[in-house]
């Protein structure tokens, strides 16, 4: 079997050189570290991991929670994590729970002990005891009773957004309808950005909410629009939920946005470069991503955990909405 003295003696370089290259050290020169790796390749040398997460008590390795990768905002967001890890030189593993908590948390717990060097998660579970555990945790768009880092967009002012959008565009009966779900967190916000600045503009709101998992988001909408048929104007709790509004109002022959304005809340993208034709609060995926991924990092190096970081959204004007201004 391959040892590094072996590489070493083909490179001409020192064990210590090359266990430097081999765990990423950046006190090598790039010549050096050039010739390292080609003589590693040359003798089909692969690294035991776990001897060396045993020996550094690092595994290179982070892990990412999601509830869903078939949901387009979570799926962009991975996306953008595997790039920011390949730079790094890191590994990731990724869990997708679909919304199930027991899954989530045997997950958590398999990570806990295996020695990640940190976890990223998009999680509405409880999970408050699997935070003590002294890994770094970065949280995205949800706080808990302990302090904990996490990174979010401006809710608040997305929901101000959508209700002057709605406003200015004619809408006079508003309406904001969401599934949400169980453990509080900070795109409840939007909510309030919404009803406030509707009221400051002189406009009530209509608010129907209800608890996930929604098994029948027809019976929803139904239930929705019986008790508000006046409505002209939405605010949904995402573009998922819109996309689901858009197909119900279809099956009822009302048409949008002659009928109903939809606003969604994300502003993801079906696949690379192709954006949906929702009018929508476009959060900044991309850079919440890598703002979480910085954190991380900050954390591993030992950093104490800051202020939340909260990034700026902007309206996505799509087919949802009439143009503005508008015209006879």
């Amino acid at each position: 079997m391959t040892t590094i003295k072996d590489i070493a003696k083909l490179a001409k370089v020192g064990t210590t050189t090359v266990s430097r290259v081999i765990n990423n050290s950046d006190k090598v020169s790039p010549t050096t570290k050039k010739r390292v790796e080609q003589a590693m390749q040359e003798l089909n040398y692969q690294p035991n991991q776990y001897a060396r997460t045993l020996k550094s008590n690092k595994s290179n390795t982070i892990a990412v929670s999601v509830p869903s990768i078939w949901h387009p905002f979570y799926s962009e967001f991975i996306f953008h994590i595997e790039k920011k890890v390949a730079e790094k030189g890191y590994r990731l593993l990724i869990s997708s729970n679909d919304s199930d908590d027991q899954v989530e948390i045997e997950f958590l717990e398999m990570v806990r002990q295996n020695k990640v060097d940190g976890i990223i998660a998009l999680t509405y579970h409880n999970i408050d005891r699997y935070l003590s555990s002294n890994i770094p945790f970065v949280s995205i768009d949800r706080y808990f009773k302990e302090k904990v880092a996490y990174v979010t967009s401006d809710n608040y002012h997305g929901g101000e957004i959508a209700a002057e959008e709605l406003t200015k565009r004619g809408c006079k009966k508003l309406a904001y309808v969401a599934a949400v779900a169980p453990q509080k967190n900070d795109t409840l916000k939007r909510k309030d950005g919404f009803i406030d600045k509707a009221r400051e503009l002189g406009y009530e709101v209509a608010v129907f909410l209800k608890p996930e998992p929604i098994e029948d988001y027809h019976d929803f909408f139904e239930q929705f629009f019986e008790m508000y048929p006046a409505t002209d104007g939405i605010l949904a709790m995402n573009d998922s939920n819109a996309l689901l509004l858009l197909d119900y109002l279809q099956s009822k022959n009302i048409r949008v946005p002659e009928d109903i304005q939809i606003i969604g809340y994300d502003g993801f993208r079906y696949f690379e470069n192709f954006e949906t034709s929702l009018t929508s609060i476009k959060q900044p995926i991309q850079q919440m991503a890598e703002a979480a991924f910085d954190l991380l990092f900050r954390l591993i190096a030992g950093e104490e955990i800051g202020n939340p970081i909260v990034l700026p959204v902007q309206f996505k004007e799509g087919k949802t909405t009439k143009k503005f201004p508008l015209t006879d």
